[in-house]
């Protein structure tokens, strides 16, 4: 009999964390759940710490394949997985042990097609957690809002899977940090959202996430988001005009972060320059491309959900 729950795990020499990752779904208080687990090329012991909850009786379906990226990898994890419900996970973060019998009730609602939650940040041993959401965040159809401003957390996403069996293309294997939003983006254009106002996870802030590491892919990617939803939904540029010129001034912060990381503050500024009066959040990042990029990435790091990353 199938699980209601299919939770999916897509993880790469995830050694360092994983233990606590998969011990904090072994604690979840509502238990009709199985775990897709695929490892993208895995050399170090992330195999054996997984076979090591297999030897347990634990109901894991473990896939190991050569290395193709996570988009891809997602949705070798979303074949293999048979639940009703799809909830994802990462291999360096932890659910609360009441994520998912909190989250399941408000599927209730049939045109709830995905459900979020608040979280919490925490730094790489964990010695220090605020929250991530300080206010509620929206409902209903969100995707005019998250066009915006971006609240999700994947950590916290569980999806109705007849929704994405209708969506077509699923997680898109070329993108590197954007492929669980141009996803979700395309899924809310006609679907609609339920949010959980209390944390339901941990999320980790380590110097090796892909969202760090790979800060440069977000401009290319997030300009080839918008031009597939512009393909997509008929009047895309005039219906959400304003929504749209945010957004770029968004892209423009992701350019600006990559250019300063490469020690270019004239660049960054460049970036920005065109966007400086659209809000006075990116006048005061034009304003930072004066000082040194260390200055830059302390006001970054000190203001994070201020700044969407």
């Amino acid at each position: 009999m199938a699980p209601t729950v299919s939770i999916n795990l897509c993880c790469y020499n995830s050694e360092k964390f994983l233990d606590e990752t998969l011990r904090s779904i072994i604690a979840q208080t509502y238990k009709d759940w199985e775990l897709v687990i695929v490892s993208d090329g895995s050399t170090d012991s992330t195999d054996s710490i997984i076979k090591g909850y297999i030897n347990q009786g634990y109901p894991i379906v473990y896939f190991w394949q050569k290395n193709h990226g996570l988009g891809y990898s997602r949705n070798e994890a979303l074949k293999r997985s048979s639940g009703k419900y799809i909830a994802f996970i990462d291999h360096d973060d932890i659910w609360l042990p009441h994520k998912l019998e909190k989250q399941l009730p408000l599927f209730d609602d049939p045109e709830v097609d995905m459900v979020y939650g608040n979280y919490y940040q925490i730094n790489s041993d964990a010695s220090k957690r605020r929250i991530g959401d300080r206010k509620k965040q929206p409902q209903g159809n969100v995707f005019r809002s998250f066009l915006k401003y971006y609240p999700v957390n994947l950590q916290t996403v569980m999806l109705r899977k007849s929704s994405l069996e209708r969506l077509g293309p699923l997680f898109d294997p070329a993108l590197h940090v954007s492929e669980e939003y141009d996803l979700l983006m395309r899924l809310l254009h006609n679907g609609k959202a339920a949010y959980l106002d209390i944390p339901v996870a941990e999320y980790r802030i380590h110097n090796a996430m892909e969202s760090i590491r790979k800060m440069d892919h977000y401009p290319v990617e997030t300009t080839g988001i918008l031009q597939r939803l512009s393909k997509l939904i008929p009047n895309f540029e005039t219906d959400f005009r304003k929504e749209l010129r945010y957004f770029r001034a968004k892209i423009a912060y992701w350019q600006a972060c990559a250019e300063m990381q490469k020690g270019s503050p004239e660049k960054a500024r460049e970036a920005l320059s065109p966007f400086k009066f659209v809000d006075i959040v990116f006048f005061g990042l034009f304003l930072l491309t004066f000082f040194s990029p260390s200055v830059w990435f302390l006001f970054i790091n000190n203001r994070r959900r201020l700044l969407w990353t």
